[in-house]
């Protein structure tokens, strides 16, 4: 899977992440009614990953982890932190610890530029911006969702300063204009790009031309609205990867694509297929994502890996792609990807994950096995690889499995800080 290739030079670096997205909703994950032709192109000219996961099951903790390198868990944040929600902070103390890197604070002093278009929902003021965070630039809104229609955003911002609403155009093409830019402002220097397009969280808004393509195609509304703004979030990934190839950059940057947690299907009817739950689940549906990376004469066209990875893992990749080693940053928890990629599928995968995605709710997922636990309830046990779905508990027949796993969770977990804040009332689910 790995093109054996010399790398000439630092490489630019893309993460571009979808927002609420159902797993089997990009055709290079299925070929269930909505076509993604510049999605798919990341995962034909390079890998696609079967076994991806995201640190959590919904926005602002996942986040968090793929930002920082480490678990979420382990610095306290659990829980989405969400307007007009009561918690036991208050909003102005809500962020990653500025005790925690990010990762343009990893690749600044390896000479990057770092920039971020979109959604941040990591703090919403002072030390926790994105510009405190080693961002250098900064389009977007604090919170975790924008209406998508000219004129009517959401407190979007421009390093700080307001940007009036009657300037933007829909969302989604606005955040691709905006990482463009980006690109064309450092296209001569190594750069990190990371584009948070906030399609398809609600609210449910598409362009009558995108509604027009799939009308007849789904049931009911709801899906053809999923599948007109997943259309949309499609032309525009297309348009930075042309911009890409037309600055000829396109041969040295790393580029990857994933979504921040399982496909919401109660309001947005994500489709998850084959996958048993949703967003804020412990099942697959919450935590198991659609993931491809491209990076042209390093990782062979048309792969496809099997092993485990995590989001966890694009920290470290990135520092040692930059030229930096990441083994020397103790407290990151994840691997470099290009190792992974050299490991053959035939080898034995016993790497372990860990989540904490509620006080008691959580899992761990180890080689095949992974053990779900649930507040006031047995935990399950499952095989995932044979049984991706998770439709048989097999608890009872592999006891000496589930009990191995529910210790090693155990450990992990009574490992934990306290939790830096929780809601008031309800668990949060969005």
């Amino acid at each position: 899977m790995i093109a054996q290739q010399k790398i000439k030079q630092q490489p630019n670096i893309i993460i571009i992440l979808s927002d609420d997205a159902g797993y089997a909703d990009f055709s290079f994950q299925s070929n269930r009614l909505i076509p993604t032709p510049n999605i798919d192109r990341i995962a034909n000219e390079g890998v696609k990953f079967t076994n991806a996961y995201v640190t959590g099951s919904v926005c602002a903790p996942s986040r968090a982890g793929m930002l920082t390198g480490i678990n979420q868990a382990c610095f306290g944040n659990v829980y989405n932190f969400i307007k007009n929600r009561k918690y036991s902070i208050k909003e102005t103390e809500y962020g990653i610890p500025e005790n925690v890197k990010l990762v343009g604070e990893y690749l600044a002093p390896l000479g990057y530029k770092s920039g971020i278009v979109g959604k941040w929902h990591e703090g919403f003021s002072g030390p926790f911006l994105p510009n405190k965070r080693g961002f250098d630039y900064f389009w977007g809104f604090l919170w975790g969702s924008s209406k998508y229609f000219s004129g009517q955003a959401n407190e979007v911002q421009e390093n700080g300063k307001p940007v009036p609403a009657d300037s933007i155009p829909y969302m989604t093409d606005a955040i691709a204009d905006k990482a463009q830019a980006f690109i064309e402002s450092n296209k001569n220097n190594p750069f990190f790009l990371y584009v948070s397009f906030n399609a398809v969280h609600v609210p449910q808004e598409a362009k009558p031309k995108d509604m027009d393509k799939f009308k007849g195609k789904f049931d009911d509304k709801i899906r053809v609205l999923n599948a007109a703004m997943t259309n949309s979030l499609d032309e525009n990934v297309g348009k930075i990867l042309d911009k890409l190839e037309k600055l000829h950059l396109a041969d040295n940057t790393i580029v990857i694509f994933t979504n921040d947690n399982g496909g919401e299907k109660s309001h947005i009817h994500a489709d998850n297929f084959p996958l048993r739950g949703m967003k804020s689940d412990a099942y697959e549906g919450g935590i198991r994502v659609p993931m491809a990376i491209r990076w042209k004469g390093q990782i062979k066209p048309n792969s496809v890996c099997n092993r485990i990875v995590s989001t966890l893992d694009f920290v470290p990749t990135f520092i040692d792609a930059a030229g930096g080693n990441f083994r020397k940053n103790q407290q990151l928890q994840g691997q470099n990807i290009m190792d992974i990629l050299s490991i053959s599928d035939k080898t034995v995968d016993n790497r372990t994950l860990y989540w904490c995605l509620a006080k008691d709710k959580g899992a761990i997922r180890s080689g095949d096995w992974k053990l779900v636990c649930l507040p006031n309830k047995t935990p399950e046990l499952y095989n995932v690889k044979n049984d991706i779905g998770e439709e048989k508990n097999v608890y009872s027949i592999h006891l000496d499995k589930a009990n191995e796993l529910f210790n090693n969770y155990k450990k992990w977990k009574d490992s934990l800080p306290p939790l830096t804040y929780y809601p008031i009332g309800a668990e949060a689910s969005e």
